[in-house]
């Protein structure tokens, strides 16, 4: 998939202030319904079916919410509306105000699978008693599965923005683009995106390009499916168990265990507090190792208010990421 920029563009791209909630569902909702990403999301996808059951809503989960957003090639863009970045409550709202004639537009593209037609019939042509339904199983769904989980998609995704905002300090919005490979590939005035299954060319037409960090987006850069809407782009933020085994083995010998510990806690961002708590050692001794580890490049840390955040450089990310498994192969997404 190829995004084509004008001069416009460039000045009108910029990232997300934090993470979107419906952008975060929808990837969770996919994540659940397969077995990808065992590293990331094996314990969430086991404590997320545990906790599902426990309350009787895995089978609504199942019959309302997959068949909307299915681990496929497409899924309807009204359920990521821009609102996702303020709240649920006004996603939501959105989601439930989205006009009849767009409704049967997105949602017939879905195929469905057996015994899911008569829902999706339902969701096409507005039945007021499917679009509240649909709404209070996406809320269910948050409460149980994704909210709880929140301060570690808030941590990783924070972590993520510091590095783009830190290129985009060094360089403009052109060190910006180029700060994604190799995910995404920048070469001006084309954005590639080498993994999308999509071939088709984009041109934002001075509509600019939002650029959005996800925590439960894995496989590749996933973007909005109708080129006429506000060009959005969800991209996989790096997460703290992002290291194999045998790389971890080899960090520890590099680096020493405990300072290995404070690089992999750092990865999720936090506070010096914050990254005591996840090596399990006192405040002077993260602190110590936390100062080796910026005098070296591998971090960054900055005072906000009276607290110092802390998040990864890029040698610090590539270092990680020298362990990190090949992204999961054969789904086909947007």
């Amino acid at each position: 998939m190829r995004i084509h920029f004008t001069r416009a563009d460039l000045a009108r791209t910029h990232v997300a202030s934090g993470p979107d909630v419906m952008w975060e569902v929808v990837g969770s909702l996919q994540a659940l319904q397969t077995g990808y990403g065992k590293q990331a999301f094996g314990q969430w996808r086991r404590q997320a079916r545990h906790d599902l059951h426990r309350a009787g809503l895995a089978r609504q989960v199942h019959d309302r919410l997959f068949p909307v957003a299915p681990h496929a090639a497409y899924y309807p863009d009204l359920l990521t509306p821009v609102e996702g970045a303020l709240a649920l409550d006004e996603a939501l709202d959105t989601i439930l105000s989205t006009p009849r004639r767009r409704l049967g537009t997105e949602i017939g593209r879905l195929k469905g699978g057996p015994g899911q037609g008569a829902w999706l019939d339902d969701l096409r042509t507005a039945r007021k008693a499917a679009l509240a339904e649909l709404a209070a199983t996406l809320r269910a769904y948050h409460r149980l599965s994704v909210e709880p989980h929140w301060p570690a998609v808030r941590a990783c995704v924070d972590s993520d923005l510091a590095r783009r905002h830190q290129a985009l300090r060094q360089g403009g919005v052109h060190r910006l683009l180029d700060s994604f490979r190799p995910m995404m590939r920048w070469n001006s005035p084309v954005l590639e995106i080498p993994a999308h299954p999509s071939g088709r060319d984009v041109h934002l037409g001075g509509r600019g390009l939002l650029l959005i960090p996800s925590y439960f987006t894995h496989l590749h850069p996933n973007t909005i499916f109708d080129a006429g809407l506000p060009q959005v782009i969800t991209y996989p933020a790096l997460h703290p168990a992002a290291t194999t085994a045998g790389h971890d083995a080899a960090l520890d010998r590099l680096l020493g265990d405990t300072r290995a510990a404070a690089l992999r806690a750092v990865a999720a961002g936090g506070t010096t507090s914050e990254v005591a708590r996840r090596v399990g050692v006192s405040l002077p001794t993260i602190s110590h190792h936390t100062a080796i580890l910026r005098d070296a490049g591998l971090i960054i840390s900055r005072r906000t208010a009276t607290r110092i955040l802390h998040t990864l450089s890029p040698l610090g990310e590539a270092l990680l990421l020298a362990g990190h498994p090949r992204r999961d192969r054969g789904r086909e997404d947007r």
